[in-house]
């Protein structure tokens, strides 16, 4: 009887040329490879080349001295530092525009999103004219209209800042308003900071478990949020209950030149040296009895126009002074020419005129002489203030500036009083050092305690702001344009993700009897949200990219610094692999922050 063979039949073995699997494999290991090699023939060649021309290729010129000014420094800065700060200042400066300017490009552009769909026919026209007009004007363009059209010859110079209200002032330097400095207390406060952070990150799980187990909505946020506001607030007041001074704290102050510096004195010699360290955002009082400041009138262009006769001392504020008086620095020519003074701000800036009319008061036209047909220029003027007191916040280097101020009578002495020797090159000034009447300048600095926080006020002693926060005209007129120009790509967007919304769903909403408005914010909004997010996202990147045409407002930002680097060091390659690396950096930065915000909003399939 015949036995069937039951052994399993062995399929015949595929040659590896043949197999797809292996070919497959074989041609992604040939492809890297050839990718490799083409690497490593570009990175050789570009060595070779820098080689030849005597280029540095690597980084070593980091640490060498950049002597790099930089107008905006979020952290402090000299010309002396190296180059990898420079570029650090300008990756700062980078963050600056694209954090504040995602932030208001998302509050304008949801407002104008919503606006298109209005009912009413002129809010809905406006911002379908402010979309299509502003996507389609190059974003070149509209910085340089910022910049060279707005905000450099309309605001007024920095001795006339236009005043708005909680003391923001704002002139053709830039934008500046008080701002909350942290001072040497602050450190005592930083524990309390922290367990008020872990009371939120504990109260939210805990108010989230309660409302998985409940099986009831809860508000998770108030009440850890409460929490953390009192933890910090009582860790605040405790903080501040130390009202000693550091030791050693000490000022060194210059009154004729209106500039101080706040330090510590290590070595206890009472004399400023080179390793005793600045003290910033120290809190003083500077008081003066008796002084003069000195002045002339200009006929000078100003926001679009020219203004004739205009006096402008250093800003001197009425609750700064217990009196000031201001009188022509030669009364006798004064009186003769028939000049009288006219406040626009007492008593730091008005106007010299003639009482034409005799009515007693200033009248437009009165300013100019009609000898010339121009303004009184060259007539000096001499403010003396009483009992002068100023709170100042110390700068982020120590700086405490003042006006500088001249002692009271100079200006009189030195008019009526002859030189004793005629042929002086210092002429009647000279002189002046021996009169009686002359009020020696003396100033009283002190220096107060203050707890985790200080907030610095604005002031101009000079020509420029001190204290607070300032913005310049460059950073502004950049911000602007970016923020207007993405905010109508996001107004478009919101549009149509409010608009992608199911019609049913805000039917339902109205028909369980919610107004028109908590039918948007509570059904409407948080659907489109999930749909607006991600292409809100490629804005948020297009801003920051878009920041690299800063050279066009001249705002130091990261492309701008690294040019001037690159044309110092000839190191073109390395700043381009650091100009890379940043962006990628700040790409990947936003990205992961903002997918991990639209994971959470995303719908959860069952």
């Amino acid at each position: 009887m015949a036995v069937a063979d039951r052994r399993p039949s062995v399929a015949p073995r595929i040659p590896f040329w043949r197999n797809v699997n292996t070919i497959g494999i074989l041609a992604q290991v040939v492809f890297v490879a050839v990718i490799l090699f083409g690497v490593v023939v570009l990175v050789t060649n570009t060595l070779n080349a820098l080689g030849r021309a005597n280029l540095p290729a690597d980084f070593s010129w980091l640490g060498s001295r950049a002597g790099i000014p930089i107008a905006e420094t979020p952290i402090p800065y000299t010309p002396n530092d190296p180059y990898w700060r420079a570029l650090l200042i300008g990756f700062l400066n980078t963050l600056k525009i694209a954090g504040i300017g995602v932030v208001l490009a998302s509050l304008i552009g949801i407002a104008v999103g919503v606006m298109r769909l209005a009912s009413n026919w002129l809010v809905r026209s406006i911002a379908t004219v402010y979309i299509e007009l502003l996507r389609n004007i190059p974003l070149a363009v509209q910085i340089v209209f910022w910049y060279t059209a707005v905000l450099l010859p309309i605001p007024p110079r920095i001795n006339n800042p236009v005043e708005l209200p909680g003391g923001v002032y704002l002139s053709n330097v830039g934008l500046a308003f008080p701002f909350l400095y942290p001072t040497y207390r602050f450190g005592a406060w930083i524990p309390f900071l922290v367990v008020a952070v872990a009371a939120v990150v504990i109260g939210v799980l805990w108010r989230r478990r309660l409302a998985r187990r409940s099986e009831r909505p809860v508000r998770v946020w108030p009440l850890p949020l409460l929490a953390a506001v009192a933890i910090a607030g009582g860790g605040y007041y405790v903080a501040s209950l130390d009202r000693t001074l550091p030791d050693g704290l000490a000022i060194d102050f210059t009154i004729d030149r209106g500039r101080g510096v706040v330090y510590r004195d290590v070595d206890g010699d009472g004399v400023r040296g080179p390793r005793d360290p600045v003290m910033p955002f120290a809190s003083t009082i500077v008081r003066i009895a008796e002084a003069e400041l000195t002045a002339s009138t200009q006929n000078i262009t100003e926001s679009g126009g020219v203004v004739r006769s205009t006096f402008r001392f250093p800003m001197i504020l009425g609750r700064d002074v217990e009196q000031a008086v201001v009188a022509f620095g030669d009364p006798d020519e004064a009186a003769e020419r028939g000049l009288e003074i006219h406040f626009t701000r007492f008593p730091s800036r008005g106007v010299v005129f003639v009482d034409r009319d005799g009515d007693g008061a200033f009248t437009p036209g009165e300013e100019i002489d009609p000898a010339t047909l121009t303004g009184f220029g060259g007539v000096r003027l001499v403010m003396t203030v009483f009992g002068y007191e100023r709170h100042i916040v110390a700068d982020r280097d120590g700086q405490v500036r003042t006006p500088a101020f001249s002692p009271s009578g100079t200006v009189r002495s030195a008019e009526v009083a002859p030189a004793e020797n005629p042929f002086s090159v210092f002429g009647a000034a000279a002189a002046t050092a021996t009169r009686d009447d002359v009020v020696p300048l003396v100033a009283d600095v002190e220096l107060r305690p203050a707890g985790p926080l200080v907030l610095s006020r604005v002031h101009v002693p000079v020509s420029s702001y001190e204290g607070g926060m300032r913005l310049t005209v460059n950073y502004l007129a950049l911000l602007l344009a970016l923020v207007i120009y993405t905010s109508a790509f996001i107004g478009e967007i919101v549009r149509g993700g409010i608009q992608a919304v199911a019609k049913g769903q805000r039917e339902a909403a109205l028909a369980l009897g919610l107004s028109a408005s908590q039918t948007f914010s509570l059904v409407v909004f948080p659907q489109a949200l999930r749909i607006v997010l991600p292409p809100v996202i490629s804005q948020y990147l297009n801003l920051t990219k878009n920041s690299s045409l800063a050279p066009l407002a001249g705002y130091g930002e990261l492309f701008v610094i690294a040019t001037i680097v690159q044309n110092q060091t000839g190191a073109s390659v390395p700043v381009a692999l650091l100009l890379i690396a940043s962006y990628l950096f700040i790409s990947f930065a936003f990205a992961f922050v903002l997918n991990i915000v639209n994971d959470r909003l995303a719908l959860v399939e069952r």
